[in-house]
């Protein structure tokens, strides 16, 4: 049978797989891209904001409450593509080994059960992958084909 940490892990780290797919078509200099109004967010500040939440919700989950936002990004020596992805993946780690140990049903410090944390982290994801989704289409990058068969998305 397949445990609710089980399912949340495999969910996470197909979605996250999508954000590395993204990652991977990007060549460094997409990194600034944004779109064409003045309180656009680059690429670089979506995948600031994903690493820096997943981040900052396994602290969270860990603690039992919020420990406030923090990224990695933030002390990183270089933020090339394959960089960022590097961050990314401790976060997947972490999450496997909190998965392993954290009882998901139990109400945290916070006053809620570690599941609905982790939900909120997936969905938090997912709300950047949209925002890419529009940086990608105003930039015809190309689109990977895991978010072209999950979104429906192409150039047609």
């Amino acid at each position: 049978m397949t445990t609710l940490a089980q399912m949340l892990g495999k969910h996470w780290l197909h979605v996250r797989g999508m954000t590395y797919d993204f990652i991977d078509m990007l060549k460094p200099d997409d990194l600034g891209l944004r779109l064409p109004f003045p309180e656009s967010q680059p690429i670089d500040y979506q995948l600031w904001c994903m690493t820096g939440a997943s981040e900052s919700y396994l602290k969270h989950l860990e603690h039992g409450e919020w420990q406030g936002f923090a990224s990695s990004m933030d002390t990183a020596d270089d933020l090339s593509p394959n960089s960022i992805k590097t961050l990314m993946r401790k976060t997947d780690a972490r999450l496997i080994e909190l998965l392993e140990v954290v009882d998901l049903e139990a109400q945290l410090k916070s006053d809620e059960p570690g599941y609905e944390l982790v939900q909120r982290m997936i969905e938090h994801e997912m709300h950047h992958q949209g925002q890419l989704i529009n940086l990608m289409f105003c930039h015809h990058l190309p689109i990977p084909k895991s978010w072209a068969d999950k979104w429906a998305l192409a150039y047609e």
